[in-house]
């Protein structure tokens, strides 16, 4: 049976890791990543040495960081990489990536490392990654060379249906990782541009988002209004996918995904500004979810810490409450919604914790500062807040 090494054990790594593991029976899989300890992740062996986890591998997945600190496969950061691969991994270990790197990037780390490359995209959501990869709607294998792709997906048919399976080449895999996050961003932004067109209009955009939702050709997901899209994924794909039609002389292409991006900012800007108007002179403001989503710590482009930001270059005190951030440089942290709030002259809630969503609105009214306002990210909270205290809910008519 197959040794499998891991190369980078962060999110991707360890959903990986772990599926490899449960799912290909009599496997090794070992893990190297310098920012762990040695340790036995479950099944998994996690060691300090890259020599060790991958001397053996027949596979070696990488689940690095895209960039490595530097620019993409041409960076220094990417070269080190293949030099270790080189010096450490089996002439014909496969090499399989999971970074999101820009389409032809393949080729030439076949080039750096010597080996076969395959690439195999993975299509998950922070939170939810082992499950994603334990039931994947496709999963994209491509490469140019026949029998190491037929390897990757003898590996992934241990659990996914071969229907599911799709094989390509190495470009057009890279691409429809890039092209995929880059349509997630644009219905977050879409629906955001509804949003600000129901608040001066009347309009109700849930109602749109639903209604629109219901035509198959369009669907439901991601048509949630939203503070923003953030997190580490959406943005550097557009920004990846804008740089490669750039360099390809599409200038056109570049304009217009680059475009979510500027709906993005602007959406980050209307709300910051939303919230500042409806604060007294400079008042103080609770921020209430710092997280790019629900259910995560992960505070990477977040646009409610853009909002914060925004917020206390106008002068405002910001007091912040999020139920799986520990700690943000540069902004005060409460450890409970109350201590957050207490004192404040609004109350902005930025993302639909749960924790958010069962506050006691009556006691806030209390503990609030006098006439202080709420500015609710999603309905059900703006409902909740509005019997007790004047509420400004996204999306809707002030």
């Amino acid at each position: 049976m197959p040794h499998i090494a891991i190369v980078g054990y962060g999110v991707v790594g360890q959903a990986v890791g772990a599926v490899l593991a449960a799912k290909v029976k009599g496997s090794k899989v070992s893990a190297f990543d310098p920012r762990q300890q040695p340790r036995s992740a479950g099944p998994v062996r996690v060691t300090s040495s890259f020599k060790v986890a991958v001397k053996e591998a027949d596979f070696v997945f990488l689940c690095v960081p895209s960039h490595l600190k530097g620019q993409g496969i041409d960076g220094k950061g990417w070269k080190r990489l293949a030099a270790q691969i080189v010096k450490h991994a089996r002439p014909d270990g496969i090499i399989v990536i999971k970074s999101t790197l820009v389409p032809g990037d393949v080729a030439k780390l076949e080039e750096l490392t010597r080996r076969k490359v395959v690439v195999c995209p993975e299509f998950m959501a922070e939170g939810t990654a082992e499950r994603d990869i334990l039931n994947p709607h496709r999963v994209l294998i491509g490469g140019s060379d026949k029998a190491s792709v037929d390897s990757v997906i003898r590996l992934y048919r241990h659990w996914v249906p071969m229907a599911r399976i799709l094989r390509m080449d190495a470009w057009s895999a890279q691409l429809t990782k890039l092209f995929a996050n880059a349509m997630l961003a644009q219905r977050v932004s879409s629906i955001n541009s509804m949003a600000a067109l129901c608040e001066h209009g009347g309009g109700d955009v849930r109602a749109v988002a639903w209604a629109a939702g219901m035509d198959p050709r369009i669907g439901s997901m991601y048509l949630q209004p939203s503070v923003g899209f953030g997190g580490s994924c959406l943005e550097k794909d557009l920004r990846l996918l804008g740089a490669l039609a750039e360099c390809m002389g599409l200038p056109g292409v570049a304009r217009y995904w680059r475009s979510v991006i500027s709906q993005n900012d602007e959406q980050v800007r209307r709300v910051t500004r939303q919230i500042s108007k409806l604060a007294v002179q400079r008042g103080r403001i609770a921020v209430l979810g710092l997280a790019f989503k629900p259910g995560v710590g992960d505070t990477r482009h977040s646009a409610a810490l853009r909002i914060v930001a925004g917020l206390s270059e106008l002068g405002h005190p910001v007091s912040a409450h999020d139920p799986k951030v520990k700690a943000v440089k540069g902004v005060r942290l409460a450890s409970t919604p109350s201590a957050a709030i207490r004192g404040a002259s609004v109350v902005a809630v930025l993302n639909d914790e749960p924790v958010y969503r069962a506050l006691d609105w009556r006691r806030i009214a209390r503990i609030a500062a006098p006439g202080a306002k709420v500015y609710a990210c999603s309905a059900e909270i703006g409902r909740a807040a509005g019997a007790k205290m004047e509420t400004f809910t996204l999306g809707a008519k002030a």
